[in-house]
């Protein structure tokens, strides 16, 4: 009996020495400080946020991020509203003044970036009153507005036609320099549009926003990915990206990486005065 062949581990080659050199190819000013945000949160057991996890509670928030440059701000990503976010599960925290403190923050920032179409990403332009106003002002990719269109996280998050004609629509390779200091790579995976974010501030100080490969750094460090039931998503992609940021943790020990839903790094974060705990507006 002949054996079945094995399937070859997928491979996430993102090249960190381009994108360095692509932070540099918007012209202006570098920024001089990253803030963050937590607006809510969900408590799983650990066992479906890390695979192989018992049943200890983990609280993972909901975040949203500000980059400052010396003449403005750009938003990564929008957050959500509270229906939005008691349409996951009713009862878990969500902080109204936080997501108002992220609306001021959208309305006052010269450019939003969207990472995926998800909802706690994306919903808070989709929900706003000025949603019009927000979505002109809003990079998106062309797979995600496709999502947010044709297959939304939520379906009262379904983008209409005449507001994805407003979004700034963006199509590119592996890598896209968004603005001064800030690279765009392409990670699909956890969703099929799925980006992280490279960041240099004025400072030297280097940042590596995973966005939502992992929803904790312990998924980075041992290499496992989430065991959650309900979350689809392509493993092998996923896996193949926690071992490139497992390598960067080993290889550039002065890289700061970022995890959306990990609480306790982000307090590290702020405590450190690496990242801001408020939101500039």
């Amino acid at each position: 009996m002949l054996d079945r062949p094995v399937a070859a581990a997928q491979v996430f080659d993102a090249d960190l020495s381009a994108i360095r050199a692509l932070a540099g190819v918007v012209p202006g000013p570098l920024p001089v400080a990253l803030n963050a945000v937590k607006f809510a949160a969900s408590i799983r057991p650990q066992k479906f946020v890390i695979e192989d996890g018992d049943e200890t509670p983990v609280t993972m928030p909901r975040t949203a991020y500000q980059v400052v440059y010396p003449d403005g701000t750009v938003m990564i990503d929008a957050g959500m509203d509270r229906a939005t976010h008691e349409s996951f599960g009713q009862g878990e925290p969500y902080d109204d003044d936080a997501f108002a403190q992220i609306l001021r923050a959208l309305r006052a920032a010269r450019v939003i970036v969207l990472t995926h179409y998800h909802a706690d990403h994306a919903g808070g332009i989709v929900t706003a009153e000025d949603a019009d106003a927000l979505a002109a002002k809003t990079i998106a990719s062309a797979e995600t507005l496709s999502l947010m269109m044709n297959q939304p996280h939520r379906s009262h998050l379904k983008l209409s036609e005449p507001l994805a004609e407003r979004f700034v629509c963006l199509s590119y390779g592996r890598y896209f320099p968004v603005a001064p200091g800030m690279v765009l790579i392409k990670a699909p995976g956890h969703s099929p549009d799925m980006q992280m974010i490279y960041l240099r501030l004025q400072s030297g100080v280097e940042y590596l926003h995973s966005i939502d490969v992992a929803w904790n750094l312990a998924n980075i460090r041992h290499v496992k990915g989430k065991a959650a039931p309900w979350v689809k998503e392509d493993g092998a992609a996923v896996i193949a990206q926690l071992r490139w940021l497992n390598r960067l943790m080993r290889d550039e020990p002065g890289l700061h990486i970022l995890v959306t839903h990990d609480g306790e790094l982000l307090d590290r974060m702020i405590g450190t005065g690496a990242v801001g705990g408020s939101l500039k507006v």
